[in-house]
């Protein structure tokens, strides 16, 4: 079983990677669509529902992972108070991701201040991402 938790860690990590990536570069991808040209936007947003894909496999992948590894290893015994922060920062990233989501599709129509809003809430995504990074860090060291 030993063997298994860490195996399925790995796979939390991986998908983290997989899922941070997106936090770093969807706020990149959503300052540069209120000023592309109509080309560039389309390629912009082509490039961001690859990534926003990615991301959703990332995000499931880390909820499962996450509550097995917490099964296997702490067995479901909550280490500390900076768990349930980092659980509300993961909450408040899934609200950020669907209200970019649909940002993201009324940005498609043209709308520059749903683009505008996209780069903020992308931006807010990030912040919330380190914050489960540090939260992460204080409740299981």
């Amino acid at each position: 079983m030993y063997f298994v938790g860490l195996l399925l860690f790995v796979i939390h990590i991986v998908a983290f990677i997989a899922g941070g990536a997106n936090s770093v570069v969807m706020p990149i991808i959503g300052s540069r669509l209120a000023t592309a040209t109509p080309e560039g936007r389309a390629s912009l947003l082509g490039v961001a529902d690859q990534l926003a894909k990615v991301g959703k496999v990332a995000m499931a992948t880390l909820l499962v992972t996450g509550l097995l590894v917490l099964w296997l290893k702490w067995n479901f015994l909550i280490p500390n108070a900076w768990f349930w922060v980092k659980m509300l920062l993961i909450v408040a990233m899934i609200v950020l991701i669907a209200m970019n989501e649909r940002s993201g599709k009324q940005a498609r129509t043209g709308d520059v201040e749903a683009m505008k809003r996209s780069k903020l809430l992308g931006q807010l995504t990030a912040v919330a991402f380190a914050g489960v990074i540090v939260s992460a860090i204080f409740a299981f060291n």
